[in-house]
């Protein structure tokens, strides 16, 4: 299930590719979704089969970029005027969950991030349904397509070809 997250494109969750032209970001369609959340590495906080962990540091300039890597400095970095948002994916017994959660470093940038959540809360809800979905129809392919055998018929499709052996 990870798997197909770190594979899918923005091609396949345009919905998601639409909200997002609305922010800072630039994201190809053919661009993998999770390659432009990592960017380059920059916010990986942690990477194993069973989660993906992102964060990143934003203010009113944009995104802080620190001196040392983001997975070092992230858990404490408190700079007045900055957002920790840290961003996973979890795949256990079956079930692909994603979650996002938001730091503010004082009370004034906490009322600001309210006031802009109020605003984005909708769409950004939108963005994760669209990407949970298309990661739902990347995993349904593979099976669909593992289940299938050369020339695109199921193996109860295939006649017996019997075997060359006396």
């Amino acid at each position: 299930m990870l798997r197909a997250a770190r594979e899918m494109t923005w091609r396949e969750a345009p919905v998601a590719r639409f909200f997002l032209a609305f922010t800072r970001n630039k994201l190809r369609a053919d661009g993998k979704v999770l390659d432009d959340f990592a960017m380059g590495g920059d916010t990986v906080l942690e990477l194993s089969e069973e989660e993906l962990l992102y964060g990143g540091i934003g203010s009113q300039a944009g995104p802080v970029r620190p001196d040392r890597p983001m997975h070092e400095v992230f858990r404490d970095y408190a700079e007045p005027g900055c957002t920790k948002v840290a961003f996973n994916m979890h795949y256990a017994a079956g079930v692909l969950t994603t979650e996002t959660r938001i730091y503010a470093t004082d009370e004034r940038t906490r009322r600001n991030f309210g006031r802009y959540w109020f605003l984005i809360r909708i769409p950004s809800g939108m963005i994760r349904i669209a990407l949970l979905s298309a990661i739902k129809r990347r995993v349904d392919g593979r099976r669909k397509s593992s289940e299938e055998s050369p020339g695109g018929r199921t193996a109860e499709q295939v006649p017996d070809q019997g075997t060359d052996q006396p």
